[in-house]
C-alpha cells in the first residue's frame, strides 16, 4: 500500500515567538478563552440556571458562558483543591472541563449524579489520545505536552504534566529539579510481532525520524537513570535579558517542546526568533539579526531544551564580557578544546541527549563546536559559511577564529539537553561539509570533532563504504 500523498502549505519565513516583556495577563486570557476546544465546548452547553464546572480553566468558560446567559449562576471548581459540594440536585447543567486532567476521573464522575437535578445535562471536554497528533508526539518519542509550568501556578503545572513517560520528559523533569540525569541500564523491549516494529518505522519515515532513532528508543521499556547534582542552584537576577534567541526551524512540534518551552529562556524572558525554510544557517542568522534586540545572539538548533537556571547563568556569564571583547567572542557548551597542559585535543563541555552524557571541563581554546547552540555576539566579526550547509559549520567558525582573526573560541559549560532525532549516525551531508572544510582549512591536515578525526582518509573511507 502506497503512503498517503502530503502537502507542505507556504509558511512565513521568520517568526518571532515571543519573549521579553511578560504578556499582559489579559492578553493570556484571550489566547485561552479562544482556544479551538473550549470555543467547540461553549457552543454545545444549553442555557441553564445552575452551573457546575469541575476544570482547569481560570474563569474563561464562565465568563463567555454567562455573557450568552447572564441569568446564569455558575460555580467553578479546581478538583484539585476543592471538594464537591454537597447539594443534591442543585445544578441543572455540570460541566467538566478537560476529563485528562481530573484526578480519580471514575470517582469523580460517580459523584456528580446525585448533583444533577432532573432533566439536568452533563457535557464533558475530553482530549482522545489516539488522535493522530498525539501518536506523532509518542514515535517522536516525546510527548511532552507543549505547556510550561510555574513553581506558582497550580494550573500550569498540572498542563505541563506529561501524560506519557519518555527519555525526553523524564530528562527535562529531571534536569529542571536540578539533576543531571544519565541513562546507567535500561531493560529492552522487543515487539512480539516484527510487523509491529515494522510499523513504528514506517510511521517514523513519515515523520522524518531517523531509523537509528527509531532503532534505540523505542526498543526501551525500563530506563535506571542517575542523577548527579553538578550545577550550583543560581540566583534570579532582574536584570533584562542579555540575549536573544535564533531558531532556523523545519519541524514545528521540536521547537515547541524544547525551545519554546525552556524554563532557562522563561526565566530571563529571552526572546526567541523562529525563521522558517532556511536553505542554511548562515541564511537563517543573517536575515534574523534585524529582529535581534539584545547585544548577543543565542543560535541553536529547534531541539535543544535549556534547563532552569541555564538563562541566569548565561546571563551571568555574558555579562562579564567587556564591549570591546564582545564581536571577538564565540562560544559554544560542547566540541573539542587544546589541553593547555599536554598541548592536545580533547573533549570538552557538557551535554547529554536521549541516550548519552558528554561531561568534560571547560575549555578556551576551542578549536571545534558542535552546532546545536553557540552563542555571538549580534555586531560580531563572525560569520557562518553560507557555502558549508548544515554540518560542522560551527566547526569552521572556529578554525576561522583561529586563523583570521587570531582569537580562541570559548566552550563553557552549562546544562543542555539535546533532544536529538538524528538517530546518532553521520548523513551523507555531513561528509560533504567535512570535504568542504578540508579543503577550505589547508593549514589543518587534520580536524578534531566530537564525531572524529576529520582528514583525508575519514573522507576516502566513507567513499569507500558508500560504493560497496
Amino acid at each position: 500500500m502506497n503512503a498517503p500523498a502530503t502537502f507542505n502549505a507556504p509558511a512565513p519565513a521568520l517568526i518571532v515567538i515571543g519573549g521579553g516583556s511578560p504578556a499582559p495577563a489579559s492578553h493570556e486570557r484571550a489566547a485561552r478563552a479562544a482556544d479551538p476546544a473550549l470555543q467547540r465546548l461553549l457552543a454545545a452547553l444549553p442555557a441553564a440556571s445552575q452551573v457546575l464546572e469541575l476544570g482547569c480553566g481560570q474563569g474563561e468558560l464562565a465568563q463567555a458562558y454567562q455573557r450568552r446567559h447572564p441569568q446564569a449562576q455558575w460555580l467553578a471548581l479546581n478538583p484539585h483543591t476543592t471538594a464537591l459540594p454537597v447539594d443534591n440536585g442543585a445544578f441543572d447543567l455540570i460541566v467538566v472541563n478537560r476529563l485528562e486532567h481530573l484526578p480519580h476521573a471514575a470517582k469523580a464522575l460517580a459523584e456528580l449524579g446525585p448533583l444533577l437535578a432532573p432533566q439536568g445535562q452533563l457535557f464533558v471536554l475530553a482530549e482522545n489520545h489516539a488522535c493522530l497528533s498525539t501518536l506523532a508526539h509518542l514515535i517522536e518519542a516525546d510527548p511532552s505536552t507543549g505547556h510550561a509550568a510555574s513553581a506558582h501556578d497550580t494550573l500550569s503545572q498540572e498542563l505541563a504534566h506529561p501524560r506519557y513517560q519518555s527519555h525526553s520528559t523524564i530528562y527535562k523533569l529531571l534536569l529542571d529539579a536540578g539533576w543531571t540525569p544519565t541513562l546507567v541500564d535500561h531493560q529492552p523491549d522487543q515487539p512480539m510481532d516484527d510487523k509491529v516494529a515494522a510499523a513504528v518505522r514506517y510511521m517514523g519515515d513519515a515523520l522524518g525520524v531517523p531509523a537509528g532513532c527509531a532503532d534505540r528508543v523505542h526498543r526501551m521499556k525500563h530506563f535506571v537513570i542517575r542523577g548527579l547534582r553538578q550545577f550550583d542552584d543560581v540566583q534570579p537576577d532582574a536584570t533584562l535579558p542579555l540575549f536573544d534567541v535564533v531558531v532556523p526551524t523545519t519541524k514545528e512540534q521540536q521547537l515547541r517542546v524544547n525551545v519554546e518551552q525552556s524554563p532557562g529562556l522563561k526565566e530571563v524572558q529571552a526572546r526567541i526568533i523562529s525563521y522558517r525554510q532556511a536553505a542554511t544557517p548562515a541564511e537563517a542568522l543573517e536575515a534574523s539579526l534585524a529582529h535581534v534586540q539584545s547585544d548577543w545572539v543565542l543560535l541553536c538548533h529547534q531541539d535543544v531544551y535549556f534547563p532552569k537556571g541555564f538563562g541566569q547563568r548565561l546571563n551571568a556569564l555574558l555579562s562579564t564580557i567587556s564591549a570591546e571583547d564582545r564581536p571577538k567572542t564565540l562560544l559554544g557548551f560542547i566540541g573539542m578544546g587544546i589541553n593547555r597542559q599536554t598541548e592536545q585535543p580533547e573533549p570538552a563541555g557538557f551535554v547529554i541527549d536521549r541516550v548519552n552524557s558528554a561531561d568534560h571541563p571547560a575549555s578556551d581554546a576551542a578549536v571545534s563546536i558542535d552546532e546545536l547552540a553557540l552563542v555571538i555576539s549580534k555586531d560580531s566579526i563572525h560569520r557562518i559559511d553560507p557555502q558549508i550547509g548544515w554540518h560542522l559549520w560551527a566547526t569552521d567558525l572556529c578554525l576561522s577564529a583561529i586563523c583570521t582573526h587570531r582569537v580562541f573560541p570559548r566552550i563553557v559549560r552549562l546544562p543542555l539537553y539535546h533532544n536529538t532525532q538524528s538517530g546518532w549516525q553521520l548523513p551523507e551531508s555531513f561528509y560533504d561539509s567535512a570535504e568542504y572544510i578540508l579543503q577550505k582549512h589547508q593549514a589543518f591536515s587534520t580536524i578534531h570533532s566530537l564525531c572524529g578525526v576529520i582528514d583525508q582518509g575519514f573522507v576516502a573511507q566513507h567513499r569507500t563504504t558508500r560504493s560497496n
